[in-house]
């Protein structure tokens, strides 16, 4: 059996404005019904509440691409980086350590709150669909 080869990229082409605006559409259209469906997921909300929506899911958009740009620098990078200073030279923990531990705190609690902001029935329909959708 062939050895399917996968190309790792890099942490700065993962992070891009593209790649959040199709995150940001992905969780958005959780919380927009259907254009042409008689049985709709989710009803209508109000206006309001959709602004408050749509930014915890620019928020949450920008932490899933950054946590993935992270992944990514480890995965190349390593966990631990090898510093010189002088004449010394040490080992350290790679940033991109830090910075997904960091997004993804900050992410998982977005998340709930957003699927809290759903009506009940959806609530569990939305738990599930980002479990199928692979969410860290």
């Amino acid at each position: 059996m062939a050895e399917k080869k996968t190309t790792i990229l890099s942490s700065k082409e993962i992070l891009t404005e593209a790649n959040i605006k199709k995150e940001f559409n992905a969780i958005k259209k959780m919380f927009n019904p259907p254009k042409n469906s008689k049985t709709p997921l989710l009803e209508p909300m109000d206006p309001d509440k959709m602004k408050l929506i749509e930014r915890i899911i620019e928020e949450v958009a920008f932490q899933k691409v950054a946590m993935k740009a992270a992944k990514a620098d480890m995965i190349l990078n390593g966990l631990q980086t090898t510093t010189k200073n002088a004449s010394q030279k040490f080992v350290k923990e790679n940033p991109a350590v830090q910075t997904y531990e960091k997004y993804a705190r900050a992410y998982t609690a977005n998340m709930k709150t957003l699927i809290d902001m759903l009506p009940p029935k959806q609530k569990k329909e939305a738990s599930l669909l980002m479990q199928l959708r692979g969410d860290d």
